[in-house]
């Protein structure tokens, strides 16, 4: 299982980020996860114009752990 990041920052403060964690869905491939992040990244710019998604990670889960 992998979990979905995504990193976004402020467009007026490109030092001031946050981290998007996917909560909805279960991941059971990277290519999955992958894909769950590019809609992740058009929820926050559609959601939240003030940031800009800059950069994603996908985390392999260690086997039995769900976060």
């Amino acid at each position: 299982m992998f979990k979905a990041l995504v990193i976004a920052c402020t467009i007026v403060n490109p030092q001031m980020c946050i981290t998007f964690e996917d909560t909805i869905e279960k991941l059971e491939t990277e290519k999955q996860c992958i894909e769950r992040v590019y809609e992740m990244r058009e929820d926050i710019s559609q959601e939240m114009p003030h940031l800009k998604p800059m950069t994603y990670k996908c985390i392999a889960l260690p086997k039995g752990r769900f976060t």
